[in-house]
């Protein structure tokens, strides 16, 4: 699970991954397992070439790119304080050191730093942060940079419409002898975004808080046929419906 975030747009917008980054690799791990097997289920095998990993966080996404054959690997991920946990996972592999650049900006500005042909791409939990023109942006890109038969996988951030979503427990982690806890809440901010509030509280064994951060930021609600929709305007076609719930598998015709 990706938490929300607002490091897709540029401008003069505060890095909140700041907030949660130290604690970020921690946070996904149990979700980790399950976004690899859906993955290697909708990209399936790779072909060697680029694959291209935009919203790529702290990069625990990179190894299962590799292992499905990508030869070259481009890390997407425009927050900073995201990517001293990226390039540690870079780093710690030097598989993954060899073939993978780490691109420092926000889509679509990241386009110009990335190859003219994609074998395959993932964005995963993340979409919401592109407004409507950089959504564009990005389907015309994918169509244009897939190799005929190739994939681009996505995750969809709930909820799928406008609503109040009611604070909601994201889980714990053990970390040692501390607690971390993650949870959230949603309120309508228009009639196509909502606003997060996402908080963690780190405790000790006896559950004393030792600290507690929160951030807020907006996100574009997007339904699943409503992706779909705007991708086969680009001619991209789904592939696998609707296999795995909040998952979409889009590929270029062949």
């Amino acid at each position: 699970m990706r938490f929300p975030n607002n490091f897709l747009y540029d401008g003069p917008v505060t890095d909140s991954y700041s907030v949660n980054a130290e604690w970020y690799a921690a946070l996904i791990a149990p979700w980790q397992d399950g976004m690899d097997s859906a993955v290697r289920q909708l990209l399936g095998p790779i072909d060697g070439g680029a694959v291209v990993d935009i919203a790529s966080g702290v990069g625990t996404g990179l190894p299962l790119l590799h292992e499905l054959g990508a030869e070259r690997l481009y890390a997407v991920e425009p927050s900073e304080a995201m990517r001293i946990g990226l390039m540690t996972t870079v780093a710690r592999d030097p598989r993954l050191m060899g073939v993978t650049t780490v691109v420092p900006h926000a889509f679509p500005q990241a386009s110009e730093l990335l190859p003219a042909e994609w074998s395959a791409g993932v964005m995963l939990n993340a979409l919401g942060h592109l407004d409507d023109a950089d959504r564009e942006a990005l389907w015309a890109t994918v169509a244009q940079r897939l190799t005929p038969g190739g994939r681009f996988v996505l995750s969809l951030q709930p909820p799928e419409a406008v609503t109040e979503v009611p604070w909601a427990d994201f889980g714990s982690v053990h970390i040692g002898d501390h607690i971390l806890q993650t949870r959230g809440k949603a309120e309508p901010l228009s009639g196509t975004h909502v606003e997060w509030t996402m908080e963690w509280t780190l405790m000790d064994q006896d559950r004393a808080v030792i600290d507690a951060r929160t951030t807020t930021y907006p996100w574009r609600v997007l339904s699943h046929d409503q992706v779909v929709d705007e991708a086969s305007r680009h001619g991209l076609v789904e592939v696998h419906g609707e296999a795995i719930p909040t998952f979409v598998a889009l590929e270029k015709p062949a």
